[in-house]
């Protein structure tokens, strides 16, 4: 099962230094493809249809360079299913162009993406994106087996029912190549597990090689938290899918300690110090070990053990790491601090500046109101 890393999410887009630090990282874990596709690069999804200026040319020419130096294979995708507008001819012209760009830049496989739009779900945008991967198709250094589709329903609650009887899926499944890869989440968007049983529908459906778009370490729909414990709940997928990528968070440490998790079996202790993480921060990763984690009540004892840990990791601890954890982490101590003058029923305690160094002041009205 190949193994990659999608820069896929919404809310951060890499610096050149930090995607070149998380490919070394990958080099150094044997991982086997990066998958550029941004939502916050204008050029991939919100103005797909111009050509990269020379600054980001050089950047992504940079990707490619660094990739092919870690062995890892870069892939160049494109959103350009926002909106449905313009002529057919007018489309494939400017889908044609980006991709020889693309393959300009140095990229040798690639992808399409017609994820998170608001067209309805039918065959009609089916048979909508398989005409554009056709004209993708109609360039010459471009074969079925090196393309890559996410569709627009990428996961069974998408499908509102049986995969086999979702109208759009089963418009795309006869129209696509059997060569090219889909890409798929699972029974859900984020999913707390990804087992063998949960792809027999799609396999069903589709003969297609199929990568798993695993957005289990993702925070953009959760931005105040981040999530870096064991990746669990796939290990069945090994010999039955092409491959799996990681769409985590855009935050360049973080995403090397996921990416660890999920494409090494090293403890947290040994992350702990390949990451030069303090001791203390084995007493707050239960909080930030998993979306699915249920965590038991603190009594005022327990919460007064967890604020122990904030001079620690607050204060003392120096690091690049750090940096990216830091308003995280003050937020969770900040949290507890409320939680405990809940439990003590402190009377002082003022909800109204509380909600105000969290929300702005239209929903802080709302909530006290509420």
């Amino acid at each position: 099962m190949l193994k990659g890393y999608i820069e896929g999410y919404y809310g951060r887009l890499f610096s050149q230094e930090n995607r070149t630090r998380v490919i070394d990282h990958m080099g150094k874990l044997n991982m086997d493809f990066y998958l550029y596709g941004p939502k916050e690069d204008p050029y991939h999804r919100v103005r797909w249809k111009e050509k990269y200026p020379l600054e980001t040319k050089k950047t992504l020419r940079a990707l490619v360079d660094q990739c092919k130096k870690n062995k890892i294979s870069p892939i160049f995708s494109l959103s350009p299913g926002l909106k449905l507008s313009g002529s057919s001819s007018s489309q494939k012209k400017h889908i044609l162009s980006k991709y020889l760009q693309a393959r300009e830049m140095g990229f040798e496989e690639f992808a399409i993406f017609f994820d998170d739009i608001g067209h309805k779900r039918d065959k009609y945008l089916a048979e909508s994106h398989l005409e554009t991967i056709g004209q993708l198709k109609s360039l010459d250094f471009i074969q079925d087996s090196s393309i890559t589709v996410c569709p627009t329903v990428y996961c069974k609650s998408f499908a509102k029912g049986e995969i086999k009887n979702n109208e759009y899926l089963n418009a795309l499944s006869r129209g696509i190549d059997p060569l090219t890869t889909i890409m798929w989440t699972g029974d859900e968007v984020v999913s707390q597990s990804i087992p063998k049983r949960a792809l027999k529908d799609l396999k069903d459906l589709f003969s297609n090689p199929i990568i798993i778009w695993d957005n289990y370490y993702a925070n953009d729909y959760c931005p105040s938290r981040f999530y870096i414990g064991p990746h669990s709940g796939r290990k069945s997928l090994i010999n039955e899918v092409k491959g799996m990528g990681i769409n985590p968070t855009g935050l360049p440490f973080t995403d090397m300690i996921c990416l660890s998790r999920s494409a090494s079996d090293k403890t947290n202790q040994q992350i702990f110090e390949e990451f030069n993480i303090p001791k203390e921060f084995n007493k707050v990763l239960p909080y930030f070990t998993s979306p699915f984690k249920n965590l038991p009540s603190l009594d005022i004892k327990g919460i007064n053990k967890i604020l122990n840990t904030h001079e620690a990791l607050c204060i003392q601890w120096k690091s690049e790491l750090q940096l990216e954890w830091a308003p995280f982490l003050w937020k969770f101590y900040l949290d507890l601090q409320l939680l405990k003058k809940i439990k003590n029923n402190e009377t002082q305690f003022n909800l109204e500046e509380w909600l105000k160094r969290r929300y702005s002041d239209p929903l802080t009205k709302t909530i006290l109101r509420n």
